[in-house]
């Protein structure tokens, strides 16, 4: 355990810092209105985060397999209440940190800060990109995008979530893929 204003040079360092939790598959972790307390770290398992309209539509922003971060940034560093629901769509190990983590920034060696500030910055890319994506392209070619920033997630989660976050129905994304399997 670090102590003191030692150097931070290990993300075991960084995680030793903060609760690693286990959550079961349908776990909800932050719900619109509250206010977000706390960013999770996936070790293992995946999260989504998702908005739910006024019909009672679900549309989903983020998933978060391994090694990705998911919070509301927003509600988390300036204390407003959250416009998006966090869930448990697998079985999940996470890293949970709080607001303290902000203060253990300082205290980051120069490559692990910059390890942490490049996984932030993919994070930043891939939401720009998915909006630039429901505004420009098809739904297929937001199909291949899903699986090209999600590789290990297409086939392992229901089509129907799937389909929430391409912004299209579960059917026409049935269509793609056997278009695609197709060809």
């Amino acid at each position: 355990m670090v102590s003191g204003k030692e150097e931070i040079s290990s993300l075991n360092e960084v995680s030793s810092l903060f609760a690693v939790k286990r959550f079961p598959k349908g776990s909800i972790l932050l719900q619109q209105s509250e206010k977000c307390q706390y960013c999770y770290q996936v070790r293992s398992g995946c999260l989504r985060s998702f908005v739910i309209d006024s019909s009672a539509k679900e549309h989903v922003i983020q998933f978060a397999p391994e090694n990705w971060l998911i919070t509301d940034m927003n509600s988390f560093l300036n204390d407003v209440t959250s416009v998006v629901n966090i869930d448990v769509i697998e079985d999940s190990e996470v890293i949970v940190y709080d607001k303290r983590a902000l203060g253990y920034l300082e205290r980051l060696s120069k490559e692990i800060l910059l390890s942490e500030i490049t996984r932030l910055h993919k994070n930043v890319i891939s939401h720009h990109n998915r909006i630039i994506s429901l505004l420009r392209s098809t739904g297929e070619e937001r199909y291949m995008s899903f699986i090209d920033t999600y590789p290990s997630l297409y086939s392992r989660l229901p089509l129907k979530q799937i389909a929430s976050y391409l912004g299209i129905t579960p059917e026409y994304l049935s269509r793609i893929r056997k278009k695609l399997v197709q060809k």
